[in-house]
């Protein structure tokens, strides 16, 4: 009989101190004893296999597979899988607390579907530090998920409102960084790939080179050229058009601004220059005396965000609650230190409802991104395959006819 040697923490149920693996007994259970209290104990067999169910479940949802593949694999029909992991959805992960300061945090969210959108905190190494479900990025939502989170040296932001605000408020005096992607995107809208005007080209021109600056002093030196664009083409920002000269395009006005594009293009760097927000990643009195700071959101967006939603796109059809639980997973499992096991206590498996059947088939096209989705656990880690003996008895026949979603 083969013995499972993998030894996880698990609390005393007396003193609720950690207790340490002990060897295993000759049934081939893992007997565990408390330091403290001097307390021993035996895994059940119960547990045992519903840990498995949980390894295989968290495989395929933060994995490519349908449920059918992971079936599959596993020698069993997509039914029996469904029912052995339906308790599986009732696990919340939580992200763990956050003490220590961050040079700099990102804040994003992303939109899924039923109408929700995740916000996300990332800590300068990439990783998710806190999450918060809204509907739209308002201010109340992100004071929630900067909530019990120190201030930082620098916050990267797409520019949203709600965002600042929030920020302004939980973090008084915070250096922000609008988004030099976004801070292009929006300029490229107002003036197009291919604008006709020489002042439109010169200033897109300059718009594609924010990206590059990495200095103070190729700052400094972007918006000497930003001036010197607007002392040559400050008079046709300034050309305006009558009522009289376009009658069809007068609306109620009077006049209006012949450029108006052009000039919100224009003035948008400006004001943005004013606030602080389009250099302050590598301004002397933000960065100090370490190492520039990012101008973009590239690391959330192309890292936590798109594994989001490469997870979701391989798991198409889940109901409105298993979408939100599927998103938590993939943001836990990208922490420094996933532990999933440690979320899963008795009451889970105890407390099975059905759920409507849901489908979750392949989808066609090729994955692109920056990050691959979180890396599953070995299904058969515990014995989950279909076989006779310890912790990997067959259920299948008694789940065969389940629908659970």
């Amino acid at each position: 009989m083969s013995r499972n040697r993998s030894s996880r923490a698990r609390k005393c149920p007396l003193c609720g101190r950690p207790m340490r693996g002990n060897g295993f007994t000759k049934a081939g259970s893992r007997r565990w004893r408390c330091d403290e209290c001097r307390l021993s104990t035996t895994a059940k067999r119960e547990d045992s296999t519903r840990m498995a169910e949980f390894r295989a479940f968290l495989a395929w949802l933060t994995g490519k597979d349908s449920m059918g593949e992971a079936a599959a694999r596993l020698g069993i029909t997509r039914q029996a899988f469904s029912a052995r992991v339906a308790w599986c959805w009732n696990v919340e992960p939580v992200l763990p607390p956050v003490p220590r300061f961050h040079r700099y945090v990102m804040a994003d969210g992303t939109y899924v579907p039923y109408g929700w959108c995740l916000l996300v905190l990332t800590g300068e190494d990439g990783r998710p530090v806190k999450w918060q479900w809204c509907s739209t990025e308002t201010k109340p939502a992100y004071l929630q998920l900067f909530h019990g989170v120190r201030g930082p040296g620098l916050l990267v932001s797409d520019g949203g409102q709600g965002c600042l605000a929030a920020a302004g408020t939980r973090w008084k005096g915070v250096a922000v960084q609008r988004c030099l992607v976004h801070v292009l995107r929006n300029t490229r809208v107002d003036l197009t790939n291919k604008p006709k005007s020489g002042a439109g080209k010169a200033l897109l021109k300059l718009a594609r080179g924010l990206t590059k600056i990495r200095t103070a002093d190729e700052a400094a030196a972007w918006l000497a050229e930003l001036n010197a664009w607007h002392g040559e083409h400050g008079d046709y920002l300034k050309e305006r058009t009558t009522a009289r000269q376009d009658p069809a395009h007068a609306k109620g006005r009077k006049w209006w601004w012949t450029h108006e594009r052009l000039r919100r293009a224009y003035f948008r760097l400006v004001r943005l220059n004013r606030a602080g927000m389009l250099f302050a990643f590598c301004d002397p009195a933000v960065v100090g005396d370490g190492d520039s700071l990012p101008s973009t959101a590239n690391q959330l967006e192309g890292g936590v965000n798109a594994v989001v939603k490469r997870t979701l796109d391989h798991h198409r059809g889940l109901s409105e609650e298993h979408m939100k639980r599927c998103c938590e997973w993939a943001v836990y499992m990208l922490t420094a230190e996933p532990d999933p096991v440690s979320f899963v206590t008795p009451d889970h498996w105890k407390s099975i409802r059905k759920e409507p059947a849901e489908d979750d088939a392949p989808t066609s096209g090729t994955l692109t991104g920056v990050q691959l989705p979180a890396a599953g656990i070995d299904a058969y880690e515990g014995g989950f395959g279909i076989r006779k003996g310890w912790a990997g008895r067959s259920l299948a026949h008694r789940h065969a006819s389940d629908t659970h979603g």
